[in-house]
């Protein structure tokens, strides 16, 4: 019963509100996204320096909320981060906080996100859901991909979003 009330308030968050960062965490909901394609974005067609070739396959457009100071050594609590697959697809990652997700990209939250049309969460967590696949991965986690882009750029493995040069975009 408890489980269900539980169950039941996360679905209705996913769908309300943003929530405000509060300092050390940030929960985000649906509406966190909904206007992303309004965000600063670039095109990218290869992975990050540093990972892997085939870490992330095929061009994408990549979108961030708010770009960190220039000198920033890592995203503040509440960044969000989406990116749009040539194939439609659409993943996104949060700067949560609270150290969330600590075995993997600490304090990331991941996503997959739905258009249709207004942005819903397919998925949020740690990685995806059994039979779901990330960014190519067999193992369909987000965490492995992420580890290597390593903490020195907060897990982002964006080529546009290499920390330390935002300040020139």
């Amino acid at each position: 019963m408890i489980r269900a009330a539980i169950a039941c308030g996360v679905m209705v968050g996913c769908s309300g509100g943003a929530s405000a960062p509060t300092g050390d965490t940030f929960i985000a909901f649906s509406s966190t996204f909904a206007d992303y394609a309004t965000w600063n974005h670039d095109h990218s067609d290869g992975p990050a320096p540093g990972t892997q070739p085939d870490a992330v396959l095929g061009p994408r457009e990549q979108y961030i909320n708010t770009l960190p100071p220039a000198d920033a050594i890592e995203f503040p609590i509440g960044t969000a981060i989406v990116e749009v697959r040539a194939s439609g697809t659409i993943f996104a990652g949060v700067k949560r906080g609270g150290n969330f997700n600590p075995g993997g990209a600490v304090n990331w939250e991941w996503f997959e996100l739905l258009q249709s049309p207004d942005v819903v969460i397919k998925w949020r967590g740690v990685g995806p859901p059994a039979g779901e696949m990330y960014g190519g991965d067999p193992d369909g986690g987000c965490n492995s991909c992420h580890a290597q882009c390593g903490a020195t750029n907060d897990y982002v493995c964006s080529p546009y979003l290499q920390l330390g040069h935002l300040g020139t975009l």
